[in-house]
């Protein structure tokens, strides 16, 4: 599907999409907790689907709302992850659990995407870790049997690894500790995953740089509901700060006190000197258009914001300076690279290092432009957004990328006023 976008204004009321990273979070809980459990509100997204996929293979089965569970069961040997990160690092230590050799199977650039920190952790403890085509690259064959004990882990690449290992290690009969030998990286994502197993009955105790799981736990089944995702409320709240519509935008469905690592967009936003509150009243966000100004921003804990954020600062009074920025490198495309090509291509003064970049704000952006998707979501939502403040309409080739996290998202960018025509 290719896009053209012409310049517009928006105004109305979103409803935010359900959370990515809550949907992965809960529907793993409920498939490892025998019995009958209500998810409601599950992002419907190509990513989900293999999540869903993944754990079908281990016996649990989806029927709407709910998450059957039989009991933990290899029922399928090929797991195939399609391009989400999430289902493969979350659910490798999962399958690793029992002693039947799974192969794990990615599409895109997931099939390089780094998993090394298993790879030496794993084959350390004497279990199976195999690349079947060529080393580091997926396909990839594993074999356990997981057992507690003692688990360093660097956090400074992905918190998923860490996650991943929070979901596993209370189904071990061993006791079992998570050693953090670096500071953690997108710590609320693993606060996420501490917070749902929490829900679903898991105990664990967090010290300093150890978090200690009990073994032999069971997880229990229940009824929980995805809240809002403030990684795609963030697009929503950046039109609304640089549109050119005088009216406000309204977001629904997200939770001021949520343990979402990306709530942070609400303050950085702030720190901009964006006009954006939380309206206690209606249970909406408000954001209001406003000049924003530049400053520095880390993009280590919340890289998924990174894209967005950048065109934000191109828009913005100054020099904003992005720091930290090599874990945008290792996503779905190289979106340091990407955004780089997009924003200079849109006539923005951009540079960048490997690690940082540094932005020059300025008034508006060229159009009669045609970019590529870089098979990136976020980097499509970026563009799209970015075109607002065009002077001529944007394309973008192979938009079909939304699918991954948010499908409907050029349907509600209709519904604000956007002019998409696809072809």
């Amino acid at each position: 599907m290719n896009v053209t976008i012409k310049p517009s204004k928006l105004n109305g009321n979103v409803g935010v999409v359900s959370s990515k990273s809550l949907s992965h979070r809960y529907v793993i809980a409920a498939g490892l907790a025998k019995g009958i459990s209500n998810v409601y509100n599950v992002l419907d997204s190509e990513d989900l689907d293999a999540t869903k996929k993944a754990l079908e293979g281990l016996n649990v089965e989806f029927k709407d709302e709910k998450v059957i569970a039989s009991g933990f069961k290899v029922v399928s040997n090929d797991v195939y992850c399609k391009e989400s990160g999430s289902t493969l690092r979350f659910m490798i230590p999962i399958y690793m659990l029992q002693k039947d050799k799974v192969v794990f199977h990615g599409e895109g650039r997931l099939v390089d995407r780094p998993i090394g920190v298993y790879e030496s952790l794993f084959r350390d403890k004497g279990l199976g870790f195999t690349y079947l085509n060529e080393p580091h690259y997926l396909p990839l064959e594993v074999k356990g049997k997981l057992k507690g004990g003692h688990y360093p882990l660097i956090g400074n690449i992905s918190s998923q690894f860490v996650s991943g290992l929070l979901f596993a290690l209370p189904l071990a009969k061993e006791d079992s500790t998570i050693e953090l030998l670096t500071p953690l990286s997108s710590k609320g994502y693993v606060d996420m995953t501490l917070d749902t197993l929490e829900k679903f009955g898991i105990k664990y105790t967090w010290e300093n740089q150890f978090i200690h799981i009990p073994g032999n736990q069971k997880y229990i089944p229940k009824m929980v509901t995805v809240e809002g995702d403030f990684s795609q409320a963030a697009f929503w709240l950046v039109a609304g700060t640089i549109n050119q519509h005088q009216l406000p935008l309204s977001l629904r469905n997200l939770d001021p006190n949520s343990k979402q690592g990306d709530k942070i967009i609400v303050d950085i936003l702030s720190k901009m000197g964006a006009y954006v509150y939380f309206q206690k009243d209606l249970k909406q966000y408000v954001v209001y258009p406003r000049k924003t100004k530049a400053i520095t921003i880390d993009v280590d804990p919340n890289p998924d914001l990174g894209p967005i954020l950048m065109v934000l600062a191109a828009l913005s009074e100054g020099e904003t300076h992005f720091i930290n920025c090599r874990r945008l490198k290792i996503k779905e495309s190289d979106r340091l690279q990407a955004m780089y090509e997009v924003l200079t291509s849109l006539g923005v003064d951009m540079r960048i290092t490997d690690d940082e970049a540094w932005i020059k704000g300025q008034d508006s952006f060229k159009g009669n432009l045609t970019f590529d998707s870089y098979g990136d979501h976020r980097i499509v939502m970026a563009i799209a957004i970015a075109s607002l403040r065009a002077d001529g309409p944007i394309t973008i080739l192979n938009a079909e990328h939304v699918s991954k996290s948010y499908p409907t998202f050029f349907e509600v960018f209709k519904s604000l006023g956007g002019i998409v025509d696809e072809a």
